[in-house]
């Protein structure tokens, strides 16, 4: 119980961070861009309550038609209404249609007014926006109609844009050019490469106990890379490709970093300094680059470090940019070899992050979502429909074609598509999840 009570804790604000900042990068470059935003959501709907915000000036017309509003003369600061607005000539945006509160129940009528608006929430054509009152003028009025909304089920979050895939909607994502598009589409993902980088300055800032010692090589596995290379046990490992090692992570970092691409090694054998190459072979069943050695620390002992805000801040960059590297050495090893990187589902994340927090505190915390950041800015920038990146694939075609847009109903049906294949890859997946808890794995080893 003790467990799970740790592993839903760790997950939903973890999960609440990653998909609000991701979200959040669409939202300041829509915003930033012209992009018309209804809503920014933390969380999913039902929703506990939530704020208007913005200022929107919108003209009446004499066609301009009330509903549960006596003319423009009834428009009070504060009141929320409904607003369809189509667009003039000049970039304005025009009433078509204001409805104001229903009445309350036991009224009899109708409030004056010039016909429903019902029948003109079919037209596509227009921009459909509601909010609050800021301020009415002669011939037209300010509207706050961008919702700030926190919601009950904080797993997330969301933004709602005006016409995502209709570019006759004014002020609409699609009615942009393929470099605005291509801007709000990628600024989610780049977020999630960014947070990296707040949160490295962090852990690292963190006072922590550091093992450190002399690396000695205690087995060489026969037929192995390190074995190839000239490796013997009994070497003790100084470098790699420059960097100092002064205990495994720094060599498994290394040898991550690098891929399967020939290394260095600075060696200490016999008193005597030597430079041996090797080159890492990609392990199917560890899903990452091996040599075939076995180390040991000789002269271990452990180090309280800590770093500087400045020097903290200098080695978030370094350590961000090392982490994508390793994500994408681990992928690109994985395909290469014919086998699909180890995948885990909400389930088998929740274990991940209560085994770090349980293990390692807010360091922890701060590291697993670190590397779910990094993978999620990754995968969204894939060309996997329904996701960012099959979003682009849409957007860099039209580019290609010289501005001759897919039919809105051609992609909308591939994103379908593909959100059934993700949601039975979920499944699939979190079945794998359900499986490794009844075995009592766990992804940090034991």
């Amino acid at each position: 119980m003790e467990s799970v009570l740790i592993a839903v804790g760790a997950m939903v604000p973890m999960l609440l961070i990653l998909v609000v900042v991701h979200e959040l990068g669409h939202f300041a470059t829509a915003r930033s861009l012209g992009v018309k935003v209804l809503e920014f959501g933390v969380g999913f709907p039902p929703r506990a309550f939530g704020f208007y915000t913005g200022r929107t000036r919108v003209l009446i017309s004499p066609d301009t038609r009330f509903v549960n509003l006596d003319g423009e003369a009834s428009l009070r600061t504060g009141q929320l209404v409904k607003v369809i607005s189509s667009e003039d000539t000049e970039g304005n945006l025009v009433a078509q249609v204001i409805e104001g509160p229903r009445p309350r129940r036991g009224l009899t009528g109708r409030l004056p007014g010039k016909g429903e608006p019902r029948e003109d929430f079919g037209r596509d054509d227009w921009l459909k926006h509601d909010g609050k009152v800021r301020a009415v003028e002669d011939g037209s009025f300010v509207l706050a109609d961008m919702l700030f909304s926190v919601n009950w089920t904080l797993l997330g979050g969301f933004v709602r844009l005006a016409g995502e895939s209709n570019p006759d909607v004014p002020r609409s994502l699609a009615s942009k050019g393929v470099g605005t598009r291509f801007l709000v589409l990628v600024a989610g993902p780049l977020m999630n490469a960014i947070l990296p980088i707040v949160f490295f300055t962090v852990l690292l800032m963190l006072p922590q106990d550091v093992l450190v010692g002399r690396l000695m090589v205690g087995e060489v596995s026969p037929g192995s890379p390190a074995q190839e290379a000239g490796v013997k046990a009994g070497d003790a490992i100084l470098q790699a490709n420059g960097h100092e090692i002064e205990n495994s992570g720094d060599l498994i970092r290394a040898i991550n970093l690098n891929g399967g691409s020939t290394m260095e090694w600075l060696v200490d054998r016999g008193g005597g300094q030597q430079i041996i190459t090797v080159t890492p072979r990609f392990d199917q069943d560890a899903g990452r680059w091996l040599v075939g050695i076995l180390t040991e620390m000789v002269g271990a002992h452990t180090e309280r470090r800590s770093n500087p805000p400045w020097v903290a801040l200098r080695d978030s960059f370094v350590n961000t940019w090392e982490l994508l590297v390793l994500v994408k050495q681990g992928m690109s090893g994985a395909f290469s070899q014919g086998s699909a990187p180890q995948l885990s589902g909400p389930i088998g994340i929740a274990q991940i992050a209560g085994e770090f927090t349980r293990e390692g505190g807010l360091a922890g915390w701060l590291t697993i979502t670190i590397l779910l950041s990094i993978n999620l800015a990754i995968l969204n920038i894939l060309p996997i429909p329904m996701l960012d990146g099959g979003r682009l694939v849409f957007v860099m075609l039209e580019w290609v074609r010289r501005g001759k847009r897919v039919p809105p109903e051609r992609e909308g049906m591939v994103h379908l598509i593909g959100f059934a294949v993700l949601i039975g890859l979920i499944v699939l997946i979190s079945a794998n999840d359900v499986l490794r808890l009844i075995d009592g794995r766990s992804f940090l080893g034991g």
